[in-house]
């Protein structure tokens, strides 16, 4: 009698060292050391230095007399703290180092999370899809609330997910997790948190118990109590600035149906390249699982987490990453628990593009590194010249050496054989490091030639004359020279919005490139601008 006999499946070497020395590397990319840089480092160095030297914890200020409304004051609580209890002296490597362990903590959370999903080792999928994609890249790599929004949202999902072994403590945690997400410019992150736990026990009798109800309860409590009590201590302290506070926490809807029509179409957009690869699987998933989805509670709940935070951004009134971003939370779940029933197909398409896409991008830094070394190939020298006109050159051999340990490990993860699902997510998130850490170990230096403030600070201290007699003004708060002449040269500069009836005799302000600047009775004492600004920044005296 014939019989059939077919081939077993290969087995699969797992190898976790692979992934833990990955996410060390990853999140080693953003330790490295180097100057503020914009859009909020120079903000968040400055506030973090003004609350530790004047020891004001309520309101936040770049610099003395300056408030700073756009990012929450628990923001600066978390850095000012660990500051000051392990006495760091150089606040902006402090700052970089409490970033990695942030970054380090969100990792683990959604390992966490998504080894409590309904898929076969799914916390080792959630890391590396979360590690590969651009938006969480984009927010780990700087200083913004974005990162620690993003940890509040974790704690959340893990307390939801939690919530019917161990009510208690996944009280604890929610409220935890919803102070972190209170720290956004506005309050509709913390208002779709809560609007979620409402909603919830109608979308599924999973949730309607009372483990579930003590949860939310408790951890709502217990954020309400800290969250209301620093409002009512900063309308006790500065009435002032806790009004504006509130207005501007509280305004993020608008009224205007063409507006939201137009907001579709661009976080429509946004998202295409935002959580890449994430969407790709994320339809991949809705193929094979379709109303299965909800059959796990937490992915249910990420379902309706991506509707609320669409239409909440659509409804803003506003076009900015900032009203999307947690949504790599959910898409990232939400992708990894069908990666190994992808077709065959599918997976050699993917895996070939990201191969393709990372070994450009490497041969581009490489390139780079090259020019800036020797001068050759003389057009890309002359271009990245342009940008940093006082870079030099310095070979460093550590560097170099970490670069060439990533190459190594890279090309180790895409020469693989027996690739499916699992291992082309992680080519992916081994290149996305890989890219990552050559420029970083590369070209560093001379990246940061380029967005540093320093030199620029530096060449305008002959110039100012600021002192206890004296002072220097600045056209209005919150703005940029404010933050990076505290941070670098401890100058504070004087709000003033007419130069002319205040007291200052020097003013700094910031203009458009090509802007004429005309003050009757001043005249240009210094001016300077980055190559890569958009604007340059002037300083005035009286005649």
């Amino acid at each position: 009698m014939l019989t059939y006999t077919p081939n077993p499946k290969p087995r699969r070497k797992d190898r976790p060292w692979l992934l833990i020395i990955m996410v060390l590397i990853w999140i080693g990319g953003a330790t490295f050391f180097h100057e503020p840089w914009e859009p909020y480092e120079p903000f968040v160095v400055a506030v973090v230095k003004s609350m530790i030297a004047t020891n004001s914890w309520l309101v936040p200020y770049i610099a003395k007399g300056t408030p700073y409304l756009d990012l929450q004051p628990f923001y600066f609580w978390l850095y000012a703290l660990i500051i000051k209890i392990f006495d760091f002296s150089n606040i902006v490597n402090a700052v970089r180092l409490i970033n990695s362990v942030i970054i380090f903590a969100v990792i683990i959370l959604m390992g966490r999370i998504g080894s409590g999903l309904l898929a076969f080792k799914n916390g080792r999928s959630v890391v590396m899809i979360l590690i590969s994609s651009i938006g969480f890249i984009n927010n780990a790599y700087q200083l913004a609330p974005n990162l620690v929004i993003l940890l509040g949202f974790a704690l959340y999902f893990l307390a939801l997910q939690q919530s019917s072994d161990r009510p208690g403590i996944s009280g604890w945690m929610l409220s935890v997790g919803l102070i972190f997400i209170s720290l956004n410019f506005t309050g509709e992150f913390l208002v779709i948190a809560l609007l979620m736990l409402v909603i919830l026990p109608f979308l599924n009798r999973e949730w309607r118990n009372n483990d579930y109800y003590i949860t939310a309860l408790s951890g709502i409590a217990l954020f309400a109590l800290i969250f209301f009590s620093y409002a009512w201590q900063l309308n006790n302290v500065d009435h002032e600035f806790f009004l504006q506070w509130k207005t501007r926490y509280t305004a993020f809807f608008v009224f205007n149906p063409i507006l939201w029509l137009s907001d579709i179409g661009f976080y429509a957009q946004t998202l295409l390249w935002y959580v890449i690869p994430s969407w790709m699987l994320v339809l991949w998933t809705i193929y094979k699982r379709r109303k299965r989805i909800f059959a796990d509670k937490i992915l249910g709940a990420s379902v309706l987490f991506i509707v609320l935070l669409f239409s909440f951004a659509c409804l803003s009134g506003q076009q900015q990453e900032a009203k999307i971003f947690p949504i790599i939370i959910p898409f990232v779940l939400l992708a990894s628990v069908e990666i190994d029933s992808i077709r065959i197909s599918i997976v050699s398409l993917m895996n070939w593009f990201c191969i393709f896409t990372f070994g450009l991008a490497g041969l581009i830094i490489t390139a780079l590194y090259i020019a800036l070394n020797s001068g050759s190939p003389a057009d890309l020298f002359s271009k990245a010249q342009f940008f940093a006109p006082d870079y030099v050159f310095q070979f460093n051999a550590w560097q170099l050496a970490l670069a060439v340990l990533i190459s190594g490990i890279w090309l180790f993860m895409i020469t693989r054989k027996q690739i499916r699902g699992r291992e082309m997510v992680s080519n992916w998130a081994s290149g996305s490091t890989f890219v990552l850490v050559l420029f970083v170990s590369l070209c560093l230096p001379w990246f940061n030639s380029v967005l540093s403030f320093k030199d620029m600070v530096e060449s305008s201290r002959n110039y100012l004359k600021n002192n206890a007699t004296s002072c220097v003004a600045t056209n209005g708060s919150n703005k940029l020279q404010n933050a990076i002449w505290y941070y670098y040269a401890d100058i504070n500069l004087k709000p003033e919005a007419d130069f002319a009836t205040g007291e200052c005799r020097q003013a700094l302000i910031g203009v458009e490139r090509n802007m004429t600047v005309n003050y009757p009775g001043w005249h240009v004492a210094w001016s300077a601008k980055r190559p890569v600004d958009s604007k340059r920044y002037v300083l005035l005296e009286r005649n």
